[in-house]
C-alpha cells in the first residue's frame, strides 16, 4: 500500500497517513491509518465528523432516496409472524405489524381443533420499553408450563442482550437481568423452577453454561460446564425431553469440528460432567433429542450435503450410530422434525432440505428412514423455523417466503396431508400495491476456473433489455444464499433494475465441499466467482458495460470490497456495509478471534500470506481510478469492528484519482443484528439511491426508469 502522491478528490478531508510498520514473521505489514482504529481519538473523532459531513452532502444530491424509502415502507407493511412454539394449547410467537417498528412477543390460546379460543394478547412490546425504538427483543423461550417467558433484550444493537425472566400473566419481569449473554440458548427444567443458558465468564475466558434458579439474584449462578474444553466459539444446548440429560453442542471455531456432549442433569446445583458422543466425529453437527431415548443427528461428517444419523443416547459414549437419511446429490439437508401421536399411524421424520436457497420438505419412515413423500409447498422459496408441540403431535408449523412472496406461516397436519396458512396470508396496508412488477429467475455462469455458479436475479417484470444491475454475495461460513424475501432487491427491481445474488464458493449453497472451496487458501475463489458474475451479467447482456455495482454485508462486505480493489474497471460502483478490510488485525476486535478457522491467522506466516493477497485494506493501490463508494458502519457493532472501514475509507480517499467520492455513513443507536423497521429502511434507502445516482445516470443525468429501454439479448 503506497500513498501520499495521488490527487485527492475535492473535499474528502483524507488524514494524512502516519508510518506504521508492524513486522510479522517474514510479512512487512504497513498500517498507515492505525490511528483510526481507536474512536476517542481526538484526531479520529475530528475526521468522522468531517466524514459525516461529505456524506450528507453526497445524500443531498440522490433524488430517488424519498421515492425508494417511500417504496420500502409500501414493501413491509403487512404483518409478519414466526411460527408458533406450543406449551400445551397456547402458542408463543413474535410479530411486527404493518405499522410496528419492532416485533412484540405475543400468545394466544388454542382449542384443540387448532382454532383460536382467546384474544391474542401482547405479553412484550420493546417499543413500550423504549419509545426511542433502540431496544430489541432478541430472543425468547417460554417455560414448559407457559407462565414464564427467558427473555433477552438488548439496546443499541450491541448483540449483549440481558437476559430477563418475564411473568406471562402480569408482564413483568421477576427476576433481575443476567448479563454477558451474547444471544443464549435457554434449556428450562420441566418443572419451569430451573433452567441452564450460556453466557462469557467475568474473566473473558469464553462462554460457559450456567444454572440459574428462578427468584435468586444471577450473581448466585453456578458454572457448570465449559472450562476446560480451550477456545470455544460457541455452545448451544438442550435438555432430553426426560430432563435426565442435557445436550451440549461445542463449536471450537465456527469453520470448525463441532462435538456433542451428553451429560447428566443432576437433581440440584452442580457442576455436570459427561462424554462426547462417538457418531459423527469430524464436521459440523447438531443434535435432536427424541421421545423414544434416540439422538437425531444432523451432520456432513462424510457426508458434505448433510446426512441423518440416529444414535442410543444410553451407549452414546460408544455408539457410532447408522444413517437414517443418506446424504442426496444436489439438495442439502438444513433440519428436521419428528411427528408422532394418536392420529398417525407410525411415527414420521420431517426432514428439510435446500439448494440454492429452494427449499423441499419430505416425510420419512422414522423407524427406518424411508421416503413416504414430498409435503406440498407454496412455491420454491426457502422454508424455516420448523416446529412442532413438545411431546408430539402430528402437526408442523414452518415459515416461508420467496423472492415475491412475503414470510408466512403455515400449518401441516400429517394426519390429513394439508397445508393451511396458519395465520391470514399477508395483506399489504399503506395503500401499497406490494411486490408486484418483479419476477425472479435463476441463471448460472462459469467462473474463472470453469465452476458452474448459480445466480439469482430479481428484475422488472416489464422492462427489457440491459439493465443497471446491483451485483451481492456473501460467500463465508457455509452460509447460504436464500430466495427470500428482501424489500431492497424488490424495490430496486420495481425502479427498474437488476438485483443479482451470486451464490459464491465459501457459501453453503452446495454443500460444506462448496463452503470449503472459498476458504482459508481458497479465499481468492470466493472474489474470482463474484468477478466472474459481474463479466457474465454484461456479456449476457443483463446488465449494461459501466452499470454493475457490487454490494456486501459483514463478510459479504469483505469480498465486495475486494472484488473491487482487485477490478475498479469493472464495477461502476461499490456499497460495503460492515466489511472486514484489514485482514492483518481482524483477530484482535470484534469476534475475530473466533473467525480464524474460516479465513485465517495473523500467528501463522503461511495463512497470513494467503490474507494479505486480497485483504482489501492492505492492496488499496496509489493512483487508482477507483468507482465511487459508499462504507457503512454501526457504532454499537460489537461483531466487526467499525475500525475496518474508517482504515479502508482512508486509504481510499488517499490514493483514488477518479475524482469519485469515497463515502462514510455511520450510525448510532444500532449494531451489526436487529435494529427498527425505520433505521432499517432509512440505510437501504441510503444504499439504493447511492446506487441508483451512480448506475442509472448517464451524461442526460436520467435516473434508469427514465431511460429508453433496450431489446433483451440474453
Amino acid at each position: 500500500m503506497r500513498h501520499g502522491t495521488a490527487a485527492r478528490p475535492t473535499g474528502s478531508a483524507v488524514p494524512r497517513p502516519t508510518e506504521v510498520v508492524e513486522f510479522l514473521g517474514p510479512h512487512q505489514v504497513s498500517d498507515p491509518y492505525r490511528w483510526l482504529e481507536d474512536p476517542g481519538d481526538p484526531r479520529t473523532i475530528s475526521w468522522l465528523g468531517t466524514q459525516q459531513a461529505l456524506f450528507r452532502q453526497a445524500q443531498a444530491r440522490w433524488p430517488g432516496r424519498r421515492q425508494f424509502l417511500r417504496r420500502m415502507e409500501e414493501l413491509t407493511a403487512f404483518e409478519e409472524c414466526s411460527s408458533p412454539v406450543w406449551r400445551d394449547h397456547r402458542a408463543f410467537y413474535s410479530c411486527r405489524g404493518p405499522d410496528d417498528e419492532h416485533p412484540s412477543l405475543r400468545t394466544a390460546r388454542y382449542s384443540r381443533d387448532g382454532t383460536q379460543a382467546d384474544s391474542e394478547r401482547v405479553i412484550l412490546d420493546p417499543v413500550r420499553l423504549d419509545p426511542t425504538g433502540r431496544t430489541t427483543l432478541d430472543s425468547w423461550v417460554p417455560s414448559p408450563d407457559g407462565r414464564l417467558v427467558a427473555c433477552q433484550i438488548s439496546v443499541d444493537g450491541t448483540e449483549q442482550p440481558a437476559l430477563r425472566i418475564l411473568d406471562v400473566a402480569s408482564g413483568v419481569f421477576t427476576d433481575s437481568a443476567i448479563t454477558g449473554c451474547r444471544i443464549s440458548p435457554v434449556a428450562w427444567l420441566a418443572d419451569s423452577a430451573a433452567f441452564y443458558y450460556v453466557a462469557d465468564t467475568p474473566t473473558g475466558a469464553g462462554p460457559r453454561v450456567w444454572w440459574h434458579e428462578v427468584g435468586t439474584p444471577a450473581d448466585q449462578d453456578l458454572e457448570v460446564f465449559g472450562a476446560g474444553l480451550g477456545e470455544i466459539s460457541e455452545l448451544d444446548i438442550v435438555l432430553d425431553p426426560a430432563g435426565q440429560r442435557l445436550l451440549v453442542t461445542v463449536t471450537t471455531d465456527l469453520a470448525a469440528t463441532t462435538d456433542i456432549w451428553l451429560v447428566d442433569h443432576p437433581a440440584g446445583r452442580a457442576a455436570l460432567t459427561g462424554y462426547k458422543i462417538a457418531a459423527c466425529p469430524d464436521g459440523w453437527t447438531s443434535a435432536w433429542p427424541g421421545d423414544d431415548g434416540l439422538l437425531y443427528l444432523l451432520t456432513d461428517d462424510e457426508a458434505p450435503r448433510g446426512r441423518i444419523v440416529v444414535a442410543d443416547a444410553a451407549t452414546a459414549q460408544t455408539d457410532q450410530g447408522r444413517t437414517l437419511v443418506g446424504e442426496e446429490d444436489a439438495e442439502v439437508v438444513e433440519s428436521l422434525a419428528i411427528l408422532a401421536g394418536p392420529a398417525l399411524p407410525r411415527p414420521v421424520l420431517v426432514v428439510a432440505r435446500s439448494q440454492a436457497g429452494h427449499a423441499r420438505l419430505s416425510r420419512h419412515d422414522l423407524s427406518t428412514g424411508r421416503w413416504l413423500s414430498d409435503i406440498p409447498l407454496p412455491g420454491t422459496g426457502n422454508v424455516t423455523d420448523l416446529s412442532v408441540r413438545p411431546g408430539g403431535g402430528h402437526e408442523l408449523w414452518f415459515g416461508y417466503a420467496d423472492t415475491t412472496t412475503p414470510p408466512t406461516v403455515y400449518r401441516y397436519d400429517a394426519a390429513s396431508g394439508s397445508v393451511t396458512p396458519w395465520r391470514p396470508a399477508p395483506v399489504f396496508s399503506a395503500g401499497g400495491s406490494g411486490p408486484t412488477g418483479a419476477t425472479a429467475t435463476e441463471l448460472r455462469y462459469p467462473s474463472a476456473d470453469g465452476t458452474q455458479v448459480r445466480l439469482l436475479l430479481t428484475r422488472p417484470t416489464e422492462v427489457t433489455g440491459p439493465r443497471p444491475t446491483i451485483l451481492h454475495a456473501y460467500g463465508a461460513f457455509g452460509e447460504s444464499h436464500l430466495a427470500e424475501y428482501y424489500e431492497l432487491g424488490l424495490a430496486w427491481a420495481q425502479a427498474g433494475g437488476v438485483f443479482a445474488i451470486a451464490c459464491v464458493r465459501g457459501g453453503g449453497d452446495e454443500g460444506e465441499d462448496w463452503h470449503e472451496a472459498g476458504m482459508l487458501e481458497n479465499k481468492q475463489r470466493s472474489i474470482d466467482d463474484l468477478v466472474a458474475a459481474a463479466e457474465y451479467l454484461i456479456a449476457a447482456g443483463v446488465a449494461e458495460p459501466c452499470s454493475v455495482g457490487v454490494k456486501g454485508f459483514s463478510a459479504g462486505g469483505l469480498l465486495a470490497a475486494a472484488a473491487f480493489v482487485q477490478r475498479p474497471d469493472l464495477f461502476a460502483a461499490a456499497e460495503c456495509t460492515s466489511p472486514l478490510t484489514d485482514m492483518a488485525r481482524y483477530e484482535l476486535s470484534g469476534l475475530g478471534r473466533y473467525w480464524s478457522g474460516e479465513f485465517g491467522t495473523r500467528d501463522d506466516p503461511a495463512e497470513l500470506g494467503w490474507m494479505l493477497s486480497y485483504s482489501p485494506y492492505h492492496n488499496v493501490t496509489d493512483g487508482t481510478s477507483y468507482p465511487p463508494v459508499l462504507l457503512a458502519t454501526f457504532d454499537g457493532d460489537t461483531r466487526v469492528d467499525p475500525m475496518h472501514a474508517r482504515k479502508f475509507c482512508a486509504a481510499l480517499q488517499d490514493a483514488t484519482c477518479s475524482g469519485h467520492p469515497v463515502l462514510l455513513r455511520t450510525e448510532p443507536g444500532v449494531g451489526h443484528g436487529e435494529r427498527s423497521r425505520a433505521a432499517r429502511l432509512r440505510y437501504f434507502a441510503d444504499v439504493l439511491a447511492f446506487f441508483d445516482y451512480y448506475l442509472s445516470r448517464r451524461d442526460d443525468h436520467q435516473p434508469a426508469q427514465e431511460r429508453p429501454a433496450r431489446k433483451e439479448v440474453n
